[in-house]
């Protein structure tokens, strides 16, 4: 007779549970069998020969009870709270709210379908504030005849509720003790401070000890002072190999910071002024941005420091109405405030030698003297200086410091950058103007004196022991060659045809290739200093000098000889090659530590390679062309050029 199944049908009688009543003994269970439940002793253990144990204290499954129906009335109080006042979440929350807990039936008296006695695990009898049971009622409905998935119904409450935005994720904290914080201060003095000499170092080693480890103050404002000595650290890695590790996470970290800071200023603006040192950590960040990251970035931070300068009304300290207000301030801070002006004036007109952009700091409107002198600086009693137009119009410039060299220096090479824009504009619109050449002149006079008055207050030596000083030398011989380049722009004038060479403008060129080449002598002899030392915008100088050098050599030495004024020897071939050489060397070994210097660098490879593949056509064609006789590459318009008497470089 066949065994009789414990499933039958439906004709046969009610079906039998799958689960036999009782509880499974623990040998089962971890054996994980099926347990018939006989007892003293089931089948298996049987089988086994051990003894059969049965726990009956265990834990039943699932929730306990009473816990979906308390939850079911914290989500409807929550729901119905959300709807009356959806801006008011203070205080939200589904577990620990105080009122909720004691009175959890409350909250669900205006629920139109209370929760009825149906079973703990059922969730389909969740009650709603609009009375339509589940919120995912009909989440599946039928398309064509086939179920596809619909969005769940959610209450009206919830449906135009907009959660505030999180807040964004902070970057990992560098880790800056003690002694770092030292070192890094130490490493800006020696390696940073020399190119952007702006704090006295005994304030700022006296203030260091004041400035909390805290990013805010105590009224939750972000503290410009911390956000400072952060932009220095960051900058002082970028010129060393110690902290190379470290270097990105302070930058972003310092860079959020100064977001906050000005997030905090926006909506507080009547609370927080703008302060020095807030316009300090931006420049020395955009600084950092020039030699570490790319161009464009620089030039964006570069110009927020710009206007934040304008907006602390920096260019004019020395005003007849704010001298009145600033009488009986500490004279050094005055100082700090002039110098963090004319730093960032002079960062203006270097970015914009590269690609002759506008400038944003205009010459014309400014009201602060020149910096003092470091020695006094430093000793806590700056000397009153001149005012700029009174320091280009004068000669006397013994008691100069290196950045007021600087910015004079810079000066002049603004103007003969704005000078190129109005020349390019006057061309454009056909307008050649007989100012050209008179503004012409005085720049290359003004160069000239300056550079006479460096050499005689700083011998080379001590140039090259002062970074500033040096890069002061180059800026000088690179304005030069600016000037030179704007002659040569307009050397196709008119109709575009060649023509003769004029002996002013072959002297600018003259001029030019000389400058060049003390560029290239003066970066040789840089290489005993470290190029950790030198200035951001040293590759500047170098590339452009690198560029004429190369330009020049591509030139046949007997067709330069036969043509240039009697006195003048032009350089061989080698010498050429041993000081585009120089230059390139000095990009090569800079390029790891500065964005710019790679820059540079890319583009003379390019250059050099086309001059290459040209002199091998010219090679090549020289062997099936007959030679024609000798003419200078020069064009130059007679148009509006007087006679001029060229001052003696």
């Amino acid at each position: 007779m066949p065994p009789v199944s414990r499933r039958t049908s439906s004709t046969d009688g009610p079906p039998q549970p799958r689960q036999l009543p009782g509880s499974a003994c623990e040998e089962c269970r971890k054996r994980k069998l099926r347990c018939d439940r006989q007892r003293p002793q089931c089948g298996t253990c049987a089988d086994a020969g051990i003894v059969c144990e049965v726990n009956h204290n265990r834990l039943a499954r699932g929730p306990k009870k009473g816990d979906l129906k308390a939850l079911r009335s914290r989500i409807v109080a929550l729901e119905r709270r959300l709807s009356l006042d959806p801006t008011n979440l203070e205080g939200l929350s589904l577990h620990g709210d105080a009122d909720l807990l004691q009175h959890p039936l409350s909250a669900t008296s205006t629920c139109t379908t209370p929760p009825g006695p149906a079973s703990e695990g059922d969730l389909s009898q969740v009650a709603s504030p609009r009375g339509r049971g589940s919120i995912w009622e009909g989440d599946y409905h039928t398309h064509n005849g086939q179920l596809s998935p619909m969005t769940p119904q959610i209450p009206l409450s919830m449906q135009n509720f907009k959660f505030p935005p999180s807040p964004p994720t902070p970057p990992k904290r560098a880790l800056i003790h003690d002694l770092m914080r030292a070192d890094l201060d130490q490493l800006y003095f020696d390696r940073v401070h020399p190119n952007v000499p702006i704090f006295n170092q005994s304030r700022y080693f006296a203030l260091s000890q004041q400035t909390p480890l805290s990013a805010h103050h105590h009224n939750n404002a972000p503290n410009p002072r911390l956000c400072l000595q952060y932009a220095m650290w960051t900058l002082a890695m970028a010129l060393s190999s110690q902290f190379e590790s470290y270097r990105d996470t302070l930058y972003n970290e310092t860079k959020q910071m100064l977001e906050s800071l000005d997030m905090y200023e926006n909506h507080h603006p009547h609370e927080s002024p703008v302060c020095v040192e807030e316009i300090q950590a931006w420049l020395l960040l955009a600084f950092y941005e020039f030699s570490r990251t790319n161009y464009k970035r620089g030039w964006v931070t570069a110009g927020r420091a710009f206007r934040l300068v304008q907006l602390a009304r920096l260019h004019e300290i020395d005003s007849p109405e704010r001298s009145m207000l600033q009488q009986g301030e500490d004279p050094v801070l005055v100082e700090e405030r002039r110098r963090t002006f004319w730093v960032a004036y002079c960062l203006d007109r270097f970015i914009s030698l590269k690609n002759q952009w506008p400038l944003t700091l205009m010459e014309e409107v400014i009201c602060t003297r020149l910096p003092s002198p470091e020695l006094s600086f430093q000793s806590g009693q700056p000397i009153q200086m001149c005012f700029l137009s009174e320091a280009i119009a004068s000669g006397d410039h013994g008691l100069f410091s290196p950045l007021a060299e600087s910015v004079v220096l810079a000066t002049v090479c603004g103007r003969t950058l704005s000078h190129t824009q109005v020349a390019n504009v006057e061309r454009t619109y056909g307008s050649n103007s007989a100012d050209f050449w008179i503004r012409h002149e005085w720049l290359a006079g003004m160069v000239n004196k300056r550079l006479d008055s460096l050499v005689q207050s700083y011998p080379v030596v001590s140039a090259a022991a002062d970074p500033m000083l040096f890069f002061a030398f180059m800026l000088a011989h690179t304005t030069t060659i600016n000037l030179c380049k704007v002659v040569e722009a307009g050397d196709c004038q008119g109709n575009g045809q060649q023509q003769a060479w004029d002996p002013a403008v072959f002297e600018y060129q003259k001029r030019a290739l000389r400058a060049a080449r003390e560029i290239a002598a003066l970066t040789k002899a840089h290489e005993h200093l470290g190029y950790f030392k030198a200035h951001i915008f040293l590759p500047l100088s170098i590339s452009l000098a690198a560029s004429r050098l190369i330009s020049q050599r591509t030139q046949t030495i007997n067709d330069l000889a036969a043509q240039v004024p009697e006195g003048f020897i032009p350089a061989t071939e080698t010498e050429y090659d041993g000081e585009i050489q120089s230059c390139m060397d000095a990009l090569r070994k800079m390029q790891t530590f500065n964005h710019l210097a790679r820059e540079h660098l890319h583009t003379l490879e390019l250059v050099q390679q086309q001059q290459q593949r040209a002199q091998q056509q010219q090679t090549l064609l020289m062997g099936h062309v007959p030679s024609q006789s000798p003419s200078h590459s020069l064009n130059v318009s007679h148009q509006h050029m007087p006679q001029i008497q060229l001052c003696t470089y």
